[in-house]
């Protein structure tokens, strides 16, 4: 397959610091907080679409790296938010919701797609496409997702991706100078719907599912 990736697009995913933080439903700013202090932060920035979905709020990725696996907070700034989904692998997505798609290994086209609400409650699947998906039939051990207390302003949710969880599925752990290909994603389908992204993708309607627009990121 055939892409290219600008220097823009590009994230360089330093090698744990600050531990990251559990949130445990505490109100969330990330100008107090060490971990978001310490590391840079990719903007979700990007909404192609806009016109027809005509919302946009301000929100980052995070993410650093351990033997343990990749350590993730996302965050999103908005007034109001939508939560209904309660259900592991229900319908996150139509909620306020952050997303990370994540092949983390050149050589295999399967990606992870981890898409989580402002409850903390996760969908995740994993296949080459969007039509060869599998779902997780469980939560991953290890994964410790936790989410903010919303208060009209800032939202977030924290979690890792065990090196296991990758070990099992792609038979390869990670280590430094590797390069992963990803794309992070806000959405919410119900009171303002909106579509944002951090590597803008080219379609004529919201699709997440086009690894041609994934950006890098590189484990330093």
């Amino acid at each position: 397959m055939n892409w290219k990736v600008s220097a823009m697009n590009i994230y360089c995913v330093k090698r744990e610091g600050k531990r990251l933080p559990c949130l445990d439903r505490v109100v969330f700013n990330p100008a107090n907080e060490e971990f978001c202090i310490e590391n840079s932060f990719v903007p979700i920035d990007c909404f192609p679409w806009y016109a027809d979905y005509p919302f946009s709020c301000e929100s980052r990725a995070y993410v650093t790296w351990s033997n343990e696996g990749l350590q993730v907070l996302l965050c999103s700034y908005e007034e109001q938010i939508e939560v209904r989904e309660e259900k592991f692998n229900g319908e996150v997505y139509k909620d306020s919701c952050l997303e990370f798609f994540l092949q983390p290994f050149l050589e295999d086209t399967r990606f992870l797609n981890i898409e989580i609400n402002a409850n903390g409650v996760a969908l995740i699947g994993i296949g080459a496409d969007r039509d060869h998906r599998t779902l997780l039939e469980t939560l991953p051990e290890g994964m410790n997702i936790s989410a903010s207390k919303h208060k009209g302003g800032w939202w977030a949710i924290s979690y890792i991706i065990p090196d296991h969880l990758l070990y099992k599925h792609y038979h390869r752990h990670i280590s430094q100078g590797q390069e992963m290909r990803a794309n992070f994603y806000k959405c919410e389908r119900r009171i303002h719907p909106h579509y944002g992204m951090w590597c803008a993708a080219i379609a004529p309607k919201p699709d997440f599912y086009q690894k041609d627009a994934f950006g890098i990121l590189r484990i330093e």
